[in-house]
């Protein structure tokens, strides 16, 4: 029995700092922020949670709006809890899976803990209990809903009963629903997503990535959309009050208040959103930087990404209000098409404040809060100035700020044409305080294979990733095609192609839309058909990266180290996670690429592997090459 108790107790720790850490760094700014909101502008008015809840009683669409925005809310820590990849492996230890399920079902009621209490607060503890099940239930039937109009049916089915269920029906019927729900979100959490995607990725660069960038904030972070809705549905309920309170018939004064209580939702969506985007480029910063995807193109995309959610999410917010104050359609279209040039040149500033945090370091954070309120104050003043233009001044002035980062996001000027493939001369990089790499010297030839060996922990890994102008020397220089790497040279990076050990770039695209993606950056066609089914990806071409096993995205990733073709590829442990039959079908593909004049710089640990693939090989021993 004491052994069951210690065997269980540290389960829950184990859950409590994996998918409950993560919960608690999603869940706990947007708690901070809701009760402080809540204090600044309820404190001085007596609003008790006796009031809210016989507000919310009396008025259906008062009980929707604190359903909705609160479902909307606890959404992402929820998510945390029974969708966090870091628990999974947890699974296979020999536990009962009740006791899984029992402590992230813990973990999740103290998640729901404030809106059981203020329930509770104003309505009983049977209103608690109700609150409590309801919010379970609903949360639970999103994460378990099924696929296609079957999931949307389920959803709105939940929804009503929210609505129209009584405090007793809730509180009973709602726990056979939450169990259910939950087992089966459980169960399917480590393979969502396996339906084939319909997002379409092309056009030029800057527009292929824009794309993905906004097809991984809808599948992966769609709570940060919602977020965003649920602000500025809050920006126009808020307008309508205070032009109803103050009896304002004509539209320009209702289109001043409408822009107003937006400037501060539409900041907040945008820095939002640009969250999960500038996370996507940092760990796709190796396939951008091989494929093409330029500092300006970076900033063309997520500026672009940031402005298209605040659109959105502003000609929404204009078309509801022109519905409830039944403006005709002329004006109604002004105010839809105003409110969106106000949400996106508002959102697009806000992106443009989380880049450059996001060079701050550590005090990136504090910085954007800051910029954020200066940007607040700044567009409100604004706004006093100029009234009726003020969306066409943020707009302005968010393009203004994207030139200034535009002309400072400066690129190599053109070289190339060699022989020589690849060149480094005297590269030395420190990391940690220890000498990885020190003075070293290598070529390869068009035509060549030249293979790296070494111990793990040798360098092997940071020499590829400085061949690639990933990670930039202390010392020395690469010059790839003859065109200098280090620094920026995008023609040197046109000509290779590089694919590392282990990636998790763009996980919520499929294999399609990351050649597709690639090509787009590279400018080039899509890889051969017989290609792609040389590599083994026919079957999983539209299954997205982050559902396939280690081997299928290892391939997927060396498709797109070959899109264009590129004269040199540069692979990290290739056979990694291949099969034997798969490890021979990659040693014959680049023999005869180097029979047809292209080049390979492999790092690898795999004997057999290296005897299959023949070429030139040194060895990487205390940061320096020897023949081997």
């Amino acid at each position: 029995m004491r052994g069951a108790v210690r065997q269980a107790a540290t389960l829950v720790r184990a859950l409590a700092a994996t998918s409950g850490a993560a919960a608690l760094r999603r869940g706990l700014p947007v708690y901070g922020g809701l009760f402080a909101i809540a204090g600044l502008l309820f404190g001085g008015n007596g609003l008790q949670a006796a009031t809210v809840v016989a507000g919310a009683e009396a008025s259906l669409l008062a009980r929707a709006l604190l359903w909705g925005g609160w479902l909307v809310i606890a959404a992402p820590t929820v998510e945390a809890l029974w969708r966090d990849s870091g628990s999974f492996w947890l699974r296979s230890l020999p536990a009962p899976r009740s006791w899984h399920l029992g402590a992230l079902l813990g973990l999740t009621m103290l998640a729901e803990g404030p809106w059981a209490a203020l329930w509770a607060a104003g309505g009983g503890v049977c209103m608690g209990v109700a609150a409590l099940g309801g919010a379970l239930a609903g949360h639970a039937l999103w994460l378990a809903r099924p696929p296609g109009l079957v999931g949307l049916v389920v959803l709105a089915v939940a929804g009503a009963g929210l609505m129209f269920a009584p405090a007793w029906g809730l509180a009973l019927g709602t726990w056979p629903i939450v169990l259910v729900g939950f087992r089966r979100a459980w169960l399917t959490a480590p393979d969502r997503g396996a339906s084939r995607p319909r997002a379409w990725i092309g056009g030029p660069r800057s527009v292929a990535l824009t794309l993905a960038h906004l097809a991984g904030l809808w599948r992966g972070h769609g709570t940060v959309l919602l977020r965003g809705a649920l602000l500025c549905g809050i920006a126009a309920a808020a307008a309508w009050l205070a032009a109803r309170n103050n009896g304002y018939e004509d539209l320009a004064a209702r289109l001043e208040y409408a822009c107003g209580f937006l400037v501060p939702a539409a900041l907040v969506t945008g820095s939002a959103a640009s969250g999960p985007v500038l996370a996507n480029e940092a760990r796709a910063d190796w396939l951008l930087r091989t494929g093409g995807a330029t500092a300006r193109v970076r900033l063309n995309a997520g500026t672009l990404a940031a402005a298209t959610v605040g659109a959105g999410l502003g000609a929404a917010a204009g078309g509801a209000l022109a519905l409830v104050w039944r403006i005709e359609p002329a004006g109604a279209s002004w105010l839809a098409l105003t409110l969106a040039l106000a949400g996106g040149g508002l959102a697009a500033l806000a992106g443009l404040a989380a880049r450059w945090a996001a060079g701050q370091g550590t005090r990136g954070p504090g910085r954007l809060v800051a910029v954020l309120l200066l940007l607040v104050v700044a567009a409100l003043v604004l706004q006093s100035q100029i009234g009726e233009w003020a969306a066409a001044g943020w707009a302005a002035a968010a393009v203004v700020t994207w030139l200034i980062g535009h002309v400072r996001a400066r690129e190599a000027a053109a070289r190339g044409g060699a022989t020589v493939l690849l060149e480094m001369t005297g590269i030395r990089k420190r990391l940690g305080g220890r000498s990885i790499l020190d003075g070293v010297e290598l070529r390869c030839d068009a035509g060549e294979l030249a293979l790296v060996l070494g111990e793990n922990g040798a360098g092997k890994s940071t020499l590829l990733r400085v061949a690639a102008g990933i990670v930039l020397p202390d010392a020395g220089s690469v010059m790839v095609g003859g065109a200098p790497i280090v620094g920026g040279g995008v023609p040197g990076r046109a000509q290779l192609g590089y694919a590392p050990d282990t990636a998790d770039a763009f996980p919520e695209l499929s294999v399609r839309e990351l050649i597709a993606l690639v090509a787009a950056l590279r400018r080039a066609a899509p890889p051969p058909e017989a290609l792609r089914e040389r590599l083994g990806l026919a079957a999983i071409w539209h299954q997205r990266l982050r559902t396939l096993s280690f081997g299928q995205v290892k391939r997927s990733y060396l498709l797109a180290a070959m899109v264009g073709a590129p004269a040199l590829l540069i692979l990290d442990e290739p056979s990694n996670g291949l099969d034997p039959a798969g490890a021979e079908m990659l040693a014959a593909l680049l023999r005869e690429r180097a029979d047809a004049g292209g080049a390979a710089l492999v790092a690898t640990n795999d004997a057999a592997f290296a005897a299959l693939l023949g070429g030139v090989r040194q060895r990487l021993v205390d940061g320096r090459l020897s023949s081997a």
